[in-house]
């Protein structure tokens, strides 16, 4: 198991389909395009059973997290096991890579693999599990990504949609409900210390409207 931990800061803005495409003219021109292109981003999502982090969320609690079990690729064999702590607009995540196998234990109820890790990451996630963490939903959709030759990373997330379909996550195809429709774009930025002032320049044309998006409650909010 291999952990990862990445300390940064993020926004998220609402765009239009027409207003993305726009912004990615200017971003071709500064930036690089992440994996050549569009791809898949499918994770679960964990709570306990008091829907605690649901709720923390809900209630505008500052410092709060998200567990997640994450892939973008169903038929890779490494997997990202993650805890996404928040406190205002500054973010940590730790990650443990773990493989399918495991994904797939942890999924069914059992735990075991990670008590056999000597990382206290993996005996966090052990403790949550036990505590009542449990799948559920799963949210996934399709993400374009631009990377500067720093940390900067700026997202754009289309059709965002969610399943309850957990036995079958690492199949090709999930049943799937619709969350967005096809005009609307979540765009996130996220950098470590600061955020380079051309990329910021460009940026400023576009994301005047901040918001609290998370696609995580998304998927819940019919619960």
């Amino acid at each position: 198991m291999e952990i990862l931990k990445t300390l940064r800061h993020e926004f998220k803005y609402v765009m239009t389909y027409d207003e993305m495409l726009k912004l990615r003219k200017d971003l071709d021109s500064v930036l690089t395009l992440d994996r050549g292109g569009e791809y898949l981003v499918r994770s679960i999502y964990f709570d306990d059973f008091n829907d605690s982090d649901y709720y923390d969320k809900l209630n505008g609690e500052i410092v709060r997290k998200k567990v997640r079990l994450r892939t973008y690729d169903p038929d890779s064999d490494l997997v990202k096991l993650e805890i996404k702590n928040k406190n205002d607009i500054h973010q940590l995540k730790e990650s443990l890579i773990i493989s399918k196998k495991e994904a797939k234990e942890i999924i069914n109820g059992n735990y075991d693999n990670l008590l056999l890790s000597n990382q206290e990451l993996a005996k966090k996630f052990y403790e949550l599990f036990i505590s009542g963490y449990h799948p559920k939903v799963i949210i996934e959709y399709d993400r374009l990504a631009y990377i500067s030759n720093t940390t900067t990373r700026i997202t754009f997330d289309l059709n965002v949609r969610k399943s309850y379909d957990f036995d079958n996550f690492f199949k090709k195809e999930l049943n799937n409900i619709e969350l967005t429709n096809q005009n609307d774009v979540i765009l996130e930025v996220k950098f470590d210390r600061f955020l380079e002032p051309y990329i910021n320049k460009i940026l400023e044309k576009y994301t005047n409207r901040y918001q609290s998006v998370s696609k995580y409650m998304m998927g819940r909010n019919d619960r």
